[in-house]
């Protein structure tokens, strides 16, 4: 199956939670501009039009195993994506490992 569109953010995400993916909530903390992320999947667009960026957030879970779950949910997700016919290339360059869906090149 290959989408005859690019994909968008809250496509991917009804997609992704449709699946059966966890989405992550945040809530506002006591400082102000600061949010706290339940553990899930968060998607935002990256380049309008043409592709979008899908994070793990682990939620409170700062520790070790942290980087482990989010990459194993990274692998995951690019899978899944895969299957659905989309393109994920993980993408190293951010403060946190994601993943940068587009529409599959035929």
């Amino acid at each position: 199956m290959t989408p005859s569109k690019p994909p968008t953010a809250s496509g991917i995400s009804r997609l992704l939670k449709a699946a059966g993916f966890e989405r992550s909530e945040s809530s506002a903390t006591r400082i102000k501009g600061w949010r706290n992320y339940s553990e899930g999947f968060m998607v935002t667009s990256h380049d309008p039009g043409r592709a979008v960026c899908v994070e793990h957030k682990t939620g409170y879970d700062r520790g070790p195993n942290a980087a482990k779950r989010r990459d194993e949910m990274l692998t995951e997700y690019a899978g899944f994506f895969a299957a659905a016919g989309y393109s994920a290339e993980r993408d190293e360059s951010w403060a946190f490992p994601r993943l940068i869906v587009t529409a599959k090149e035929d």
